[in-house]
């Protein structure tokens, strides 16, 4: 079950137009886009510390990459989820998805694609007129549509809870409560075997999971570079792939070719009985069959 915290954060909603929002902690691994807060920095080497918030760029497995290229375990951190709960001119106001009424305060959330200009989202108002569909008209902005805004109802401030009046009462329940805490960790201890493996296994087995830690995101950083390497390969495979197959469309061509010429010096012979050339010398005159001229021609083109 995801545990909510009472921890709440104000934090500036680039969403509003920078309108400071209440967010508070929640215990469950992120989501793309979340914004988080360090609450157990066991890994961080010094490189955050408890209470640094960031935005979250990516979730991997057992970990999150933030905006700013940081790794964190899931262990190390909690959810800052967005309460409905802004801060303006030093009021807590609650943004609620109804119709407003005359005189109410208004916040636009949502601007049309049509009416809006730049800057409205986030922009404050005054409603002044509301009409038949809940469009309103609002100063300084004039005519606001319905699905543009949300009514600013000012909220409770947690100062004005009831607080114990008796110091006694308090002090019971702390003690109360100190007597519970102790019986629990007397029955963590006994079921992790404190008693039988000490403090110092403790240490050891928290190092052993930071180590197995790490080496999860070497090889998670391994897989990434595989990835890349492997297009790479693939690219070069398909380039060598292409140039092989060019060199066989050419062989094709070329005994294509050849074929030809050879049926054309077939047919010249049959043409000639047989004799397809003769060559005269100074003392005598040879004839030559078709199967010889092919045999020379062999011969001319290996020499080339």
């Amino acid at each position: 079950m995801t545990k909510t915290n009472e921890k709440i954060h104000v934090l500036a909603d680039e969403s509003l137009g920078g309108i400071k929002r209440e967010y508070v902690e929640v215990d469950r691994k992120a989501e793309g886009g979340e914004k988080i807060v360090i609450v157990d920095a066991i890994l961080s080497f010094g490189k955050y510390h408890n209470g640094d918030i960031f935005d979250l760029a990516t979730k991997r497995s057992a970990s999150v990459r933030t905006a700013c290229g940081k790794c964190i375990y899931d262990e190390e951190y909690n959810v800052l989820g967005p309460t409905n709960i802004v801060h303006i001119d030093g009021e807590r106001y609650e943004m609620v998805d109804r119709k407003a009424e005359v005189d109410e305060k208004i916040v636009i959330i949502a601007p049309d694609d049509d009416l809006a200009v730049d800057g409205d989202i986030g922009k404050i108002a005054t409603v002044t007129e509301v009409f038949s569909e809940e469009d309103i008209d609002a100063s300084p902005m004039g005519w606001v549509k319905r699905s543009e805004y949300r009514v600013l109802v000012p909220a409770e401030s947690s100062e004005e809870e009831p607080q114990p009046s008796d110091p006694i009462d308090v002090i019971a329940n702390l003690a109360t409560r100190v007597a519970e805490l102790e019986r629990e960790n007397k029955r963590i201890k006994e079921d992790l075997g404190w008693n039988e493996m000490g403090p110092g296994r403790i240490a050891e087995l928290r190092n052993a999971d930071s180590d197995i830690r790490h080496d999860i995101a070497a090889l998670e950083e391994r897989v990434d570079n595989d990835y890349e390497e492997s297009d790479a390969w693939a690219g070069s495979v398909n380039e060598k792939m292409s140039r092989l197959q060019d060199e066989i469309d050419t062989l094709h061509k070329d005994n294509r070719r050849h074929g030809e010429e050879l049926e054309a010096l077939k047919y010249a012979a049959k043409e000639t009985d047989g004799k397809v050339a003769h060559l005269e010398s100074d003392s005598d005159m040879r004839l030559f069959t078709a199967e010889e001229v092919i045999a020379l021609l062999n011969e001319m083109r290996e020499r080339q």
